[in-house]
């Protein structure tokens, strides 16, 4: 795709998402307002993938900017948005420290690793009520009173952050960078390549991004406990999507979010729980029969179509 054309339909993409609440009900900009949430989940994991990083902690990360924001809007009265910011700078933090020690392990023990922070913080949360008001959870004023149309701005706001970053990344020698940490670290290495430096970098990147929006997150359904905040089933759904839509790309975890995000939602309201099933089936189906993705099938299928030169 040429980048005139890349760039026309980014243009038509964003244009869609300003006036698709124009003609929804509340359901609809719920649902909408979900949707963006995963693109702002999906899409900052994907970040990570770039430097060959694949973790299972990014739930960790949206806890820690949800609670981080629901406790100063309720211990100090911070505003929402002050409070939003709050939380990204956190989820910052806290991965640039445990970056340090977690990406030095590789693979399936990373996951594990990454795994496990996610249950120690809601451990922590859940064991410290004084603070956090344990398992009974904090309960907010709301912000948007019942108005889903503000929200869902204030999130699509949060979403296109770390597509952005993304487009970014992969125009810049960052890009060039990641790629060579995530192809061969130990070649990038004997390059001169600061590969510890350049992995937390993209660690506390995507950390921001999952904690801004864990942020908006309690102003929005004004009620937050950490097996909502903490919730792996959270990390499993940003790995899901980006896989679906196509890794690497800027359009895979967005095209990932926007079809299990709808499609889950209907799967809940037809069948409860067994959506975890469906979302299971999907990651094996995407990793065995898609390995591009929707963006790369669509790719593929476009490619009898082009003009030669």
């Amino acid at each position: 795709m040429s980048a005139a054309a890349a760039r026309a339909g980014w243009t038509l993409v964003a244009l869609a998402a300003l006036v698709a609440p124009v003609p929804l009900g509340n359901y609809g900009l719920h649902l909408l307002v979900l949707v963006c949430m995963y693109v702002a989940l999906s899409s900052s994991w994907n970040i990570l993938t770039l430097a060959g990083q694949l973790t299972l902690g990014h739930a960790g990360f949206f806890g820690v900017g949800a609670y981080t924001s629901a406790l100063l809007a309720l211990r100090l009265g911070v505003p929402f948005w002050a409070g939003m910011g709050a939380g990204a700078v956190a989820a910052a933090a806290l991965a640039g420290v445990i970056g340090l020690v977690c990406l030095r392990l590789r693979g399936v023990y990373l996951a594990i690793a990454t795994l496990s922070l996610v249950e120690a913080l809601k451990i922590v949360v859940l064991n410290v009520p004084d603070v956090t008001e344990g398992s009974i959870g904090i309960t907010l004023s709301p912000v948007f009173a019942g108005a889903r149309r503000p929200a869902y701005y204030v999130m699509l706001a949060v979403a296109a952050l770390p597509v952005l970053a993304t487009v970014w990344i992969k125009r810049s020698k960052l890009h060039v960078i990641l790629g060579a940490i995530r192809e061969d670290e130990g070649a990038a290495q004997m390059a001169g390549i600061n590969t510890t430096a350049y992995k937390v970098f993209a660690f506390a990147l995507s950390a921001a991004f999952a904690g801004l929006a864990g942020g908006f997150y309690p102003h929005y359904i004004t009620y937050i406990v950490p097996d909502t905040a903490f919730s792996i089933g959270l990390s499993i759904e940003a790995q899901i999507m980006p896989i679906l839509g196509g890794l690497y790309t800027v359009a895979g975890p967005v095209v990932g979010a926007v079809v299990l995000t709808l499609a889950g939602e209907y799967l809940r309201t037809r069948f409860g729980a067994a959506n975890l099933l469906v979302y299971g089936v999907v990651m094996v189906l995407a990793i065995l029969c898609l390995p591009g993705g929707l963006v790369g099938l669509a790719h593929r299928w476009r490619a009898p179509f082009r003009v030669r030169r």
